[in-house]
């Protein structure tokens, strides 16, 4: 494997117990769609979920006709794909639906708890010390995330970089993209396909490309001297890989066996159901 001269992670899922923290959140994203849909949804939603479990490569988070991440990805895609197929069914346009669920998004998510991986503290702490530069880029927002770190390691704050509303799930090109990152961009197909999962990833990823590329330029790193963590591949982790980067996925007991695999395979990739497989990767103590 090459030298890992950066690292970069995502946030929900990766330094957290996202199961854990998920509950409220379901409870209040539920309970606000019910409002909006006038009715109680509790069956229906069951019903739905079981749905997406039993044909899981058909449904996901859908974002301006593109899916962009599985459906059991994790708690908060879930509910936002049994929300998109309820407003789908009860006649809602795409645009109204995707409005109506980012608002409900927005609404519930400071309901979720914040439950630490046990080992999170000690990793990032590690990494610092180690010299390693370690940024944060997440959907999440950054001053949400920054709120949620001074709880385990506000004296290094200052040392973690962290890149919020990263828009991972937003297919278009760079809003902005400077001339030396053009070639890669370009490069970068448009789709990729993964054994085990039966439609396309998409890879255009725009704004996450950008974040990237600011970190490669703060750094002066490339991208195969960086190793970006995720919980879920096709959102964190499969255009990073496409460019170049080292991956590794922290997977759920629910993450589908293809993603463990496509992890596994990509050019110095990882996966690991716990932080302590990243020790490892990086030869830290602890």
């Amino acid at each position: 494997m090459s030298t890992v001269g950066c690292l970069i992670l995502d946030f929900d899922g990766t330094l957290t117990l996202v199961d854990e923290e998920a509950g409220p959140f379901i409870k209040a994203f539920r309970e606000g769609l019910s409002l909006r849909l006038g009715e109680d949804l509790s069956e229906r939603w069951e019903a739905i979920a079981a749905r997406i479990e039993a044909q899981p490569d058909r449904y996901g988070w859908e974002h301006e006709g593109y899916i962009v991440a599985p459906a059991h990805a994790d708690p908060y895609v879930l509910a936002r794909s049994i929300g998109q197929i309820l407003l789908e069914e009860a006649g809602f346009p795409p645009s109204k639906r995707h409005a109506l669920l980012d608002e409900l998004y927005l609404a519930s998510y400071p309901h979720a708890k914040t439950v630490f991986r046990p080992e999170a503290q000690a990793f990032l702490e590690a990494c610092v010390a180690s010299g390693l530069p370690v940024y944060v880029v997440s959907n999440t927002g950054g001053e949400r995330i920054k709120a949620k770190l001074e709880n385990i390691v506000p004296h290094l704050l200052h040392a973690i970089g962290i890149k919020g509303n990263a828009r991972k799930f937003v297919i278009a090109p760079p809003d902005h993209l400077h001339p030396d990152w053009r070639p890669l961009w370009e490069a970068l197909p448009a789709t990729c396909s993964i054994p085990g999962l039966t439609r396309a990833i998409h890879l255009h990823r725009g704004h996450y490309f950008a974040l990237l590329t600011q970190i490669w330029d703060e750094t002066r790193l490339s991208p195969e001297e960086t190793l970006v963590c995720g919980d879920i591949f096709e959102l964190d982790l499969a255009m990073p890989a496409q460019l170049g980067a080292q991956v590794h996925l922290v997977f759920r007991p629910q993450t589908a066996e293809h993603e463990k695999r496509a992890a596994r395979s990509a050019r110095g990739g990882g996966a690991s159901p716990t932080l302590k497989g990243l020790f490892e990767r990086l030869d830290l103590p602890g």
